[in-house]
């Protein structure tokens, strides 16, 4: 008796071909810079305005991201000092009640 090959559910099925197209993108991505320079060329464009767009570009984003770090970083000390000032007025309320006046 032969194995039978393995079955998909049909319901699955639509979202394995979006994760498969997906992946796929992401490997497709990226580009050598001289494959983007020899299109451009066909564009008629030079390449040095192919290499300026690349390094502005990242540029732009690298600034982006240390943008995004910088608002984590004030986010996580704002929730950590939310956090210090709640326990240290918890903390009194509760030393206020145990000394006679």
């Amino acid at each position: 008796m032969s194995n039978p090959e393995p079955r998909i559910p049909k319901e699955m099925a639509p979202e394995v071909f979006a994760l498969a197209s997906r992946l796929y993108a992401q490997q497709e991505q990226s580009y050598p810079l001289p494959e983007l320079i020899e299109a451009g060329a066909e564009a008629k464009i030079p390449p040095e305005f192919i290499q300026q767009a690349v390094q502005q570009i990242q540029a732009k984003r690298s600034q982006a991201r240390g943008k995004r770090q910088w608002f984590k970083e004030v986010l996580v000390g704002a929730g950590v000092a939310i956090a210090s000032l709640s326990f240290l007025a918890f903390a009194g309320q509760m030393g206020a009640g145990c000394h006679p006046r």
